[in-house]
């Protein structure tokens, strides 16, 4: 017993000293008389440093866990906050591509009501881009009255005409294409020739006679001739001209499309009007 109790003494000493000081303080209460009062201060005395330093030991502890408990709460806030910022931004995102969609369907939807024919807009949904065919696909088809050779076209010119047609989808070969051929005149001397793709991002203007009047920065339009593209729509602009001396009959003319197909999003399909002649009311494009 001697042994359990030199072992355990150092635990024992704190509990015993708080027993004690309970017990004084309870006959205190009880008798009120000056012995008890002397009896319980000469018990505290060295016992009251202790006291303190369980009290001070409960308060930090306290504070401690308090401040823990604050800080895992401040955390979670914290995570909180930033996954709503998080969805916030998406939401952001969202609704700028929506406004910007809306702005360019108004603009096509504008032009549809202005170009005097029938005409479909029409999302792309596919592209095929290499050096060999230039084309892409559109999410309107022969249920939404999509034909072959229908002409396409953004409010910034030409993008080309329709070559395969399924229910829900069609084929447009864009005017880049090595295989498509348009009937072309220029805008300011209306010399006619034909725009021609070709492996780059240029069109060949090809047919024009060596004495036409033709310059950089001319507009090239399409001159309604072939029956398939409305006459008026702006397909170009001349961004090289010469006049080779080997020989040939015609100038050199390369364009720029005013179309850029890099970025097309939306287009609209036209209906052949009966005069074959386009009103056109798509955004001025660049001189």
């Amino acid at each position: 017993m001697t042994r359990l109790l030199l072992r355990y003494r150092r635990t024992l000493v704190l509990p015993t000293a708080l027993l004690l000081a309970f017990v004084l303080m309870t006959l205190q209460a009880r008798s009120g008389s000056s012995l008890a009062l002397l009896t319980k201060q000469i018990l505290l005395a060295p016992i009251s440093p202790l006291l303190r330093l369980a009290t001070k030991s409960f308060e930090v502890s306290a504070t401690l866990w308090n401040d823990y408990v604050d800080l895992r709460r401040v955390r979670r806030d914290n995570q909180f906050l930033k996954e709503e910022i998080r969805q916030l931004r998406i939401e952001m995102g969202e609704l700028h591509e929506t406004a910007l969609e809306h702005a360019r369907l108004s603009r096509l939807l504008q032009m549809n009501n202005q170009v005097g024919t029938k005409a479909v807009v029409a999302k792309v949904i596919g592209k095929d881009a290499t050096n060999w065919f230039r084309t892409i696909l559109i999410d309107r088809g022969a249920d939404r009255g999509i034909q072959r050779h229908m002409a396409v076209v953004t409010t910034e010119g030409l993008v080309g005409r329709v070559v395969d047609v399924t229910p829900f989808t069609a084929r447009v070969q864009l005017i880049t294409d090595p295989e498509s051929a348009v009937g072309v005149l220029t805008e300011r001397g209306r010399v006619i020739g034909v725009a021609a793709g070709s492996h780059w991002d240029v069109i060949q203007i090809k047919y024009l006679p060596l004495m036409a009047d033709v310059a950089v920065g001319d507009r090239i339009i399409t001159s309604g001739m072939g029956g398939i593209f409305p006459k008026g729509i702006p397909v170009g602009k001349v961004v090289r001209s010469s006049r080779p001396t080997n020989g040939t009959l015609f100038q050199s003319i390369e364009a720029q499309p005013h179309a850029d197909f890099s970025r097309l999003e939306e287009v609209m399909v036209l209906a052949r009007p009966p005069s074959n002649t386009l009103s056109w009311a798509g955004k001025e494009p660049p001189p």
